[in-house]
């Protein structure tokens, strides 16, 4: 289901919201102004078909958030099956490519839109060889959209966290969205490194 941070920051606000994920949502036909579609990452189809929809019914997708959730898989590499390995790189490298290119697919058609990508990595400073693989794979992803979109009318943010916590990372973030910085767009967010220095896809 969809984080309940997120969920209840989006049906506050009023929005039309539209949620893909693999798996199922109970509630959503409960909820007013809230639809799930049932999304399968290993098809290029059921990416375009899950746009087309949205379309159909709304015409116009203002924002669009990925949402990429670490998975369990925490044995060494040597240890993990091949078919574990597959799994996560069609769910989570190639899944999150196909849907990523039909938002954005929509987003040039009407030449501008929002997308926000959270990752929310795995919960350590030491990570397991295939989390690292996937985590790198989606934050190297939105750091080349952040350069090939830096100058149009589409912007592109991210915000990535690791605490153990996740639903503390998204309340932050629903934080942050409420505040309309601009500055955040065009690069990586960290809202847990408070010195100053957000997909919705789970394994």
């Amino acid at each position: 289901p969809v984080p309940p941070a997120l969920l209840d920051y989006f049906l506050d606000r009023g929005d039309n919201l539209f949620t893909a994920s693999p798996a199922l949502d109970e509630n959503a036909d409960e909820i007013e102004g809230y639809r799930h579609l049932s999304w399968n990452p290993r098809s290029p189809i059921s990416a375009r078909n899950t746009i087309l929809t949205i379309e159909n019914e709304s015409e116009i997708i203002d924002e669009a958030y990925l949402l990429y959730e670490h998975g369990e898989e925490s044995r060494p590499l040597r240890q993990v099956p091949g078919t574990i390995i597959d799994i996560s790189i069609d769910t989570a490298l190639r899944g999150g490519l196909f849907i990523c290119k039909e938002i954005l697919n929509h987003f040039d058609t009407h030449s501008r839109g929002d997308l926000t990508l959270l990752l929310a990595g795995y919960p350590s400073s030491v990570r397991p060889s295939l989390e690292s693989a996937m985590e790198g794979a989606f934050r190297q992803m939105g750091s080349a959209l952040f350069q090939v979109y830096g100058e149009s009318r589409i912007r592109i943010r991210g915000f990535e966290d690791h605490r153990e916590n996740a639903e503390e990372f998204y309340r932050e973030v629903t934080q942050i969205l409420g505040n309309n910085d601009d500055k955040r767009w065009g690069k990586w967010n960290r809202p847990g490194e408070r010195a100053g220095i957000f997909s919705y896809f789970s394994r």
